[in-house]
């Protein structure tokens, strides 16, 4: 009598098969691995250039500079009435209103006060 050691085929073509695709599915483990660390890395540098370019768009917010009195703009318009005027003063560094008031349009420093004429008139005359 011999004793048979473990030649069946069938069993070595199972046991090559199942060597195979464990190293198959390493294979493919550490692709899907490394593509994606490539993307996660494209993705996190991109974010790092872009909060660090936003950040210096943005300045020190810390920072208290000191504005000279002539950084300010006046909008005078007049109003639906065509009497009054709104007249808005603000920083030009800072866009806030300094000054907002509705004043007469033909307000002048030296008019004098009382009844002015009126410069229209119906008809032409």
């Amino acid at each position: 009598m011999s004793t048979a050691v473990a030649t069946d085929p069938g069993r070595n073509t199972l046991r090559l098969r199942a060597a195979r695709q464990q190293r198959e599915a390493r294979i493919r483990f550490w692709r899907v691995f490394a593509v994606s660390t490539f993307f996660a890395v494209a993705l996190g540098a991109n974010l790092y250039i872009g909060a660090v370019v936003m950040m210096g768009n943005f300045g020190n917010p810390f920072v208290v500079d000191k504005t000279p009195l002539s950084s300010t703009a006046q909008i005078k318009r007049p109003l639906l009435d065509g009497t009054f005027c709104r007249n808005i003063v603000f920083d030009n560094t800072t866009s806030h209103a300094i000054e907002d008031k509705v004043e007469r349009c033909d307000k002048k420093a030296n008019q004098q006060r009382g009844k002015t004429r009126t410069q229209f008139s119906w008809g032409g005359r």
